[in-house]
């Protein structure tokens, strides 16, 4: 499921990736950014290896999970 707040940053259909969420305009799924970050890589190295995402939705992905963390966490946001 896509959260509301990603609606136009992601999308999912049958026909492309078997439904994997991916995304917008790219066959390039979330997962990839996802695990290019958790092998210590950085925001600039995803996008050298997949140009077809923008910074604009890769740092969107991040943030909502920035949010949902904190959120899940009791913590409070800091200041930005």
């Amino acid at each position: 499921m896509i959260p509301k707040d990603l609606e136009g940053v992601l999308t999912s259909t049958p026909d492309i990736l078997a439904g994997a969420i991916r995304f917008r305009g790219t066959s390039v799924p979330i997962t990839a950014l996802l695990d290019i970050l958790c092998c210590g890589r950085t925001v600039d190295e995803f996008l050298a290896i997949y140009p077809g995402v923008s910074r604009t939705h890769a740092l969107a992905v991040l943030q909502w999970e920035d949010r949902e963390a904190r959120k899940a966490f009791g913590l409070e946001y800091a200041v930005r």
